[in-house]
């Protein structure tokens, strides 16, 4: 289906009525006005799942997106024209087996729901994963299922493209192939458009109307240009697009177009909230301050974000005042507290005005020392519903060329934050691992490389850092597509009352954590194996007491010295064994060019040829085994930029497979094979 919008498709799908009611449960909404402005994003069925289901006769319809590309503001647009019912898991109670049906029946909506002039849109499946257990969201994914089957008029789910991936597998375990529509990013004629229009809410009838569209087609084709690894994604983001809207508001417009034709300020999302800090700064010279000079010393855009983080984190203190009379003193206190809860960067309550500018002040208040344990909790939970727009903040420009420096307490945050901005069939890959054949404080270190590869783009977007091993090396509550190699470094899952952990992940460190109180352990999205693999020289399990639940055929195998006890008895694995120097770094070697071909969005067994043939894989004995392997046809190179893997090749030729490879289980022919190498 091509034309998904709410009048060809959605009115006609959802043809219900108006149903009222007066004792709506916490949650469920009843749309009454629609959002302004408001301009549809692309919509279209996904190729990745589904691809041959009917959307028009699906009792169940599923919405994906990144974070943060608008599902929400669709969802409520959608119930407001059709009348459906806007249910938010956000604010509503924690999920389980009752909650859709019993939220009708409490509501006085059950009659109507059998009767087929009523429907639900569920937003929010992220945030209500996050706060139960995997049982109790399949229970309500069933209960979903069981309500929803037979009937002509759909419900219809909104989530970010992990918790859809989770929910259609639930579904199909119910009998429901559900189609996944997917949300697509505004394309440059449609941004500018939709950026117009929000800027024609904060300035109507303006007398300059042409020039602000120049300077919002200029920002927006810079901004291109600087993101121009995540193609048009990044500027075709709805907060990214009021973001813009607003920077063009708060400016003179022709200023701004000279400003930015000249050079004078280069257009990233972090200059476009600059400039906002900025002018918000010029409130200052309409205070009658006895000393003049403090109109340049005050309410700097660092001091503004301190005073947003010090009102977002009740524990954070003010920032101190510089000296200065008691009268001015108490003239900039009266103002800042006019100034700071209508800062455009809040939302006049306790939230901010959009992620855009939450990024910010999460990045600011993870590098602040008075907020930055609290913000590191925070971002942490927030698992697969990380901001995606922190990254952007949080790395510093040039990053993807610069070793740039990333404290390992916020490794698993960035990570997160870059895995947030995926659609389906885009991947992401984290790597962790100390400098081989390190000295004295080298081996106190560590590089990390992250990895992200578009699913519709050949190009492969690589960041690397440099972190430490004496601090702990935190992932958050959901790991997903992750090697860590640290001998003396410490690694902690969690928290939450339950952590996921999705394969591949390969742990070996010298101190694993897992704060969590459950540990799941899930094959990839459709995928029907995988390997986690944890090894370390001591284990910390805190809470945990019942077994790790394992889905989807795969393999856990825990190496630590507690690992035979409860409850990880029956994953236990002996530790790596010692083998001689030369054929234990062949071994190694080896390791990595196999495990490099997983969950590839090209194909499980194909991967790209400069991550094959980079330093960090060929170096040492590297070379010397890749091209053992391309002699003996085990990896081929199948095109300038792909190399191919034969698994058959691997298992008769090696004695090996890629799990054996994963858990370091080396028999005696995979030995003998890589001494041919040596």
């Amino acid at each position: 289906m091509s034309d998904l919008t709410i009048t060809n498709f959605w009115k006609p799908r959802l043809n219900v009525a108006r149903v009222r009611s007066n004792s709506l449960v916490r949650g469920w909404f009843q749309e009454e006005s629609g959002c302004k402005p408001f301009m549809e994003a692309p919509l279209s069925l996904s190729d990745e799942l589904s691809a041959e289901s009917d959307p028009a006769r699906s009792p169940v319809l599923l919405v994906s997106a990144p974070g943060a590309v608008g599902k929400s503001t669709l969802a409520r647009q959608i119930a407001f024209e059709t009348g459906a019912i806007y249910l938010d898991l956000a604010v509503s109670d924690a999920v389980g087996a009752n909650t859709l049906s019993g939220g009708l029946a409490r509501s006085g909506l059950f009659p109507h729901w059998q009767a087929g002039t009523t429907t639900a849109l569920v937003d929010g499946l992220d945030e209500a994963r996050l706060r139960v257990t995997q049982e109790a969201f399949e229970a309500f994914i069933g209960d979903v299922a069981a309500i929803s089957k037979g009937r002509s008029v759909p419900t219809v789910l909104f989530g970010r493209t992990g918790a859809i991936q989770d929910t259609w597998l639930i579904l199909a375990e119910h009998g429901i192939e559900a189609p996944v529509l997917e949300i697509g990013y505004y394309q440059a004629q449609a941004a500018a458009d939709f950026a117009e229009a929000r800027l024609r809410t904060i300035r109507p009838n303006s007398p300059f109307e042409t020039t602000e569209r120049k300077a919002i087609d200029l920002l927006l084709a810079r901004l291109r240009e600087q993101t121009n690894s995540d193609g048009d994604r990044f500027a075709g983001y709805a907060p990214v697009l009021n973001t813009v809207a607003e920077r063009v508001a708060d400016a003179n417009p022709q200023g701004l177009i000279a400003n930015v034709e000249a050079g004078g300020q280069p257009v990233t999302l972090e200059g476009v909230a600059s400039a906002i800090l900025d002018r918000e700064r010029g409130k200052l010279n309409t205070l009658p301050f006895e000393d003049k000079s403090l109109s340049t010393r005050l309410y700097s855009p660092e001091e503004q974000l301190d005073r947003i983080v010090a009102r977002l984190y009740p524990n954070v203190p003010d920032p101190l005042m510089p000296p200065m009379s008691p009268k001015d003193a108490q003239i900039y206190s009266s103002a800042l507290a006019t100034w700071v809860p209508d800062h455009p960067f809040l939302d006049g309550g306790n939230g901010t005005s959009s992620a855009v500018f939450e990024a910010l002040i999460s990045t600011r208040a993870l590098k602040n020392p008075a907020s930055k344990g609290e913000a590191a909790q925070k971002e942490l939970r927030r698992g697969a519903a990380a901001n995606p727009f922190l990254a952007e903040f949080y790395v510093p420009s040039g990053a993807d060329r610069d070793n740039s420096y990333l404290p390992p307490e916020h490794v698993g945050i960035v990570y997160a934050s870059l895995r947030a901005r995926l659609s389906l069939g885009d991947s992401a890959s984290l790597l962790v691992e100390e400098p081989e054949d390190a000295v004295d404080e080298e081996a106190l270190t560590a590089e990390v490389e992250i990895t992200i590869e578009r699913h519709d783009s050949d190009r492969i977007r690589t960041l690397n850092f440099s972190t430490e091993q004496t601090g702990v090396l935190r992932l958050g509550a959901y790991v997903e597509d992750v090697e860590i190699t640290t001998t003396n470094g410490h690694v902690e899952i969690g928290p939450g009352a339950e952590s996921m952990l999705v394969a591949p992940i390969s742990i070996q460190c010298n101190r694993l954590t897992m704060t969590a109180e459950r540990v799941v352990i899930e094959c990839p999205r459709g995928s029907s194996g995988g390997v986690v693999y944890l090894e370390a020289n001591s284990f910390d399990g805190g809470e945990i007491t019942s077994l790790p639940i394992v889905r989807g055929g795969v393999t856990l195998t825990c190496s630590w010295p507690t690992a035979r006890s409860h409850p990880w008895t029956s994953f236990a694995s002996n530790p790596t064994p010692k083998r001689a120097p030369k054929l234990d770094e062949a071994l190694r070697r080896f390791r990595k060019f196999v495990i490099a071909f997983r969950s590839h969005s090209k194909g499980n067994l194909r991967r790209f040829k400069d991550k094959i043939e980079h330093a960090r894989m060929t170096k040492g004995t590297g070379q010397a085994v890749l091209d053992l392997l391309k002699q003996e046809g085990i990896l081929t190179l199948m095109s300038d930029e792909m190399y191919e893997l034969d698994p058959d090749g691997l298992g008769s030729k090696t004695g090996a497979t890629y799990a054996d490879c994963m858990t370091w289980q080396f028999n005696p022919e995979t030995e003998a094979f890589l001494t041919r190498a040596l």
